[in-house]
């Protein structure tokens, strides 16, 4: 009865330690997508290296093991940083954005009605 509490928390650590893996995977991968939106401009060269990247990462898919899926995926994050855009894009509602804040709320103390014509006067 020990030995299969045991085996059970094995287990457990083993598929946390795969969901963190994964999550880093895919944070690294969408990183990786926006960055590259910052250094393309134009439709098709942004198509092409999405394929690319793509590639890359279905490439290392099949990894043996973890530790070694851990070593790449910190060489990735590795050079993700050393390729990071110095002005990178920032959508523009984001805050950094062109348009952030540009149309504030109203101030409370004035009211607007959103009758369009229903008013009553």
């Amino acid at each position: 009865e020990r030995e299969r509490e045991r085996e059970r928390e094995v287990v457990k650590m083993a598929s946390e330690a795969f969901l963190a893996h994964k999550t880093r995977v895919i944070r690294l991968y969408r990183h990786s997508l926006k960055q590259m939106m910052s250094w393309a401009v134009q439709r098709t060269l942004i198509y092409e290296e999405m394929a690319n990247i793509r590639s890359q990462f279905e490439a290392n898919k099949n990894v043996a093991t973890l530790a070694e899926a851990e070593q790449l995926v910190e060489s990735g994050e590795k050079y993700l940083a050393s390729k990071a855009h110095p002005d990178p894009y920032i959508v523009p509602y984001y805050v950094g954005g062109s348009s952030y804040h540009r149309n504030p709320p109203f101030p409370k103390e004035i009211s607007s009605h959103q009758n369009f014509g229903r008013e009553g006067y």
